[in-house]
């Protein structure tokens, strides 16, 4: 028996999930109650149900506060942290259900400089050659488009090697595959990013009006692991604008928080973006998507948690096992255990999915005006009553966090409602200062700021060094914020 073979009696031991071993890395430590309050509390997602103190001696509800508060010593029993109906700790519901989990690599010497660990690709090979599949869908470059995406169907191993490598963006597959379903293609390999999984699981689950399609054909379901997709319309201009040759690309991929660029002489990327840098770029629908994984295929794969060149893959039918593990002992990839993963980043990235729901109503708003274009006041401050002014005294009303574009000289401002309720009517300005003077004041007003909703404010600088004083006044509640803020280059 080769390196590379799987012994099929081995399969239970040695790639099986143990769910217990990643529940324990899910599950609160001896710092619970600061997990607690870090993830739930101050992240604005806690539903005010007092689960945590009702279930801990130790705790007790701060109608005030609006959030338990320690009124003993904590034994990190992790109690509070577990019994929170916004934690997960059921590895099933943040990565859904696997029979196995292997890390995975190309043996093919055409993919070996393909995406990651080529694992895909590789699988496509093997279903063609062992005449598993007539038909494949997966998405390659429009080439009558630079690097947009085109959903298309392939028939051989060679169009498969052609096709390889990932496009960041939405392809319509589903289209395609009903194309080839059409055409009477009847065993047919789908690739597809989670939402266009559960396209298919939908359709194959819920046959309305479906029937004769999906009794014609078998579709095999490849998912590939997605955090986010861009829109090419506007990313793209960005990245021509930043002297991008786009007909210069190769590939592109995303690793450590950071889109990388790569031109076809060079190693290194030729540029490299943080991934919060191209937000603004991303499509409004991955804010309401909260599976990492693509759960509902047959085999999923991806790269977080594998290391360089390599993929984790879950195989989430029999027969998603059956092709991992067959594809490995024919030699068309290289298998290890799931222990191989790297489980906390996997859990880590699978969790921000999850927890994206929380936040799908955060919106940005660009409503900038010159302060010398307002010839009068329009806010005017009353008194309140005196527990909402308690209220605002014990939490903090607004939080700002600060970004610059150094190349731009911009300073990308932040601002979140941490109020716990909706601020109504508010004004911020905002002004460069010296040690005694301001500059440049700007004025934005907002008409109602959501809890824990965020804005974001475009301020040009002069210099790549500085302070800028923030203030936010209510017209309910008066000034609820007022800071300096310094700023300089990265070191």
């Amino acid at each position: 028996m080769t390196e590379n073979e799987v012994n099929t009696e081995d399969v239970e031991t040695k790639y099986q999930l143990s769910f217990d071993f990643i529940q324990k890395k899910l599950e609160g430590k001896k710092d619970s109650y600061g997990m607690l309050m870090k993830e739930i509390i101050r992240a604005g997602i806690c539903t005010e149900c007092g689960t945590c103190a009702a279930v801990c001696p130790v705790l007790e509800w701060d109608p005030i506060m609006a959030q338990p508060k320690l009124i003993g010593k904590c034994t990190g029993c992790g109690i509070c942290y577990n019994q929170c109906p916004r934690t997960i700790t059921d590895p099933i519901q943040l990565l859904g259900e696997s029979i196995t989990g292997y890390v995975a690599n190309t043996n093919i010497p055409e993919v070996i400089r393909g995406q990651d660990g080529g694992t895909v690709t590789s699988l496509l090979c093997y279903l063609f050659d062992e005449h598993l599949i007539d038909a494949a869908v997966v998405t390659a470059k429009d080439p009558k488009n630079t690097w947009h995406p085109k959903a298309k169907i392939i028939t051989s191993k060679q169009e498969a090697l052609e096709a390889s490598g990932s496009i960041y963006c939405h392809s319509q597959t589903v289209d395609a595959l009903m194309d080839a379903i059409r055409a009477d293609y009847h065993s047919i390999a789908f690739v597809g990013t989670p939402c266009n999984i559960d396209a298919v699981y939908k359709m194959k689950n819920s046959p309305h009006g479906m029937l004769k399609y999906f009794m014609r054909a078998n579709v095999l379901t490849i998912g590939l692991f997605c955090m986010d997709s861009f829109s090419p319309e506007t990313l793209y201009p960005m990245f021509q604008k930043d002297g991008i040759d786009l007909e210069k690309v190769i590939k592109m991929d995303i690793n450590k928080g950071k889109f990388n660029i790569y031109y076809a002489d060079k190693e290194e990327p030729v540029k490299a973006y943080t991934i919060r840098s191209l937000h603004k770029f991303k499509s409004s629908s991955c804010n309401f998507c909260t599976d990492l994984t693509a759960e509902n295929a047959d085999i999923s794969v991806g790269s977080v948690g594998s290391g360089p060149k390599k993929n984790t893959v879950f195989a989430r039918s029999a027969l998603g096992a059956e092709i991992v593990e067959d594809a490995a002992k024919k030699g068309y990839i290289t298998i290890e255990p799931y222990n191989a993963i790297n489980i906390n980043s996997l859990l880590f990235l699978a969790k921000l999915k999850k927890v994206s729901q929380y936040t799908a109503q955060k919106r940005k708003v660009y409503i900038v005006r010159d302060v010398y274009e307002r010839k009068e006041a329009r806010i005017k401050t009353k008194p309140i009553a005196e527990e909402l002014t308690s209220i605002l005294t014990t939490r903090r009303a607004i939080s700002v966090t600060k970004n610059l574009d150094e190349k731009a000289k911009i300073l990308y401002l932040t601002i979140t409602n941490t109020a716990g309720f909706t601020l109504d009517n508010l004004q911020f300005r905002i002004a460069a200062v010296d040690e005694v003077f301001e500059r440049q004041p700007w004025i934005t007003n907002i008409k109602e700021l959501f809890p824990y909703e965020s804005i974001e404010v475009e301020y040009p600088v002069e210099a790549l060094e500085g302070s800028v004083l923030i203030e936010a006044t209510s017209e309910v509640y008066g000034k609820v914020y007022s800071k300096t803020l310094k700023y300089e280059p990265k070191k």
